[in-house]
């Protein structure tokens, strides 16, 4: 709601500069025509907005029925400790190879290959 209000008066100025430009006034004779040219855009950009805020609401999960998880507190749990172990061997392993440590060499000696 807060987000709605700005922008559709931001689309008021611009439909209040387009009219002027084309040389429609708020007075005179003809107030069907000013409501038409006037009223129509702006109900038109209303609705474009909200179903705009209301698919950023809905991407965002503003209607998801978990706690949020920037409001939750997440923790490193074991499941991480077990990847990030893993991740640091595979680049250990990695490093040695640039130095010409082969895993042949490495485990040859510890396991009798």
């Amino acid at each position: 709601m807060f987000r709605f209000f700005p922008t559709v008066g931001e689309e008021v100025k611009a439909v209040n500069n387009a009219m002027h430009m084309r040389g429609i006034k708020l007075g005179g004779s003809n107030a069907s025509k000013m409501i038409e040219y006037r009223l129509v855009p702006i109900m038109m950009c209303s609705l474009r907005i909200g179903d705009e805020l209301s698919a950023a609401a809905l991407t965002r999960g503003l209607d998801a029925p978990v706690k949020r998880t920037n409001i939750y507190k997440i923790g490193f749990r074991l499941q991480d400790a077990v990847i990030f172990m893993l991740c640091l061997a595979a680049y250990a392993i990695w490093i040695l190879g640039l130095f010409g440590i082969h895993a042949k060499e490495w485990y040859g000696g510890v396991m009798g290959l």
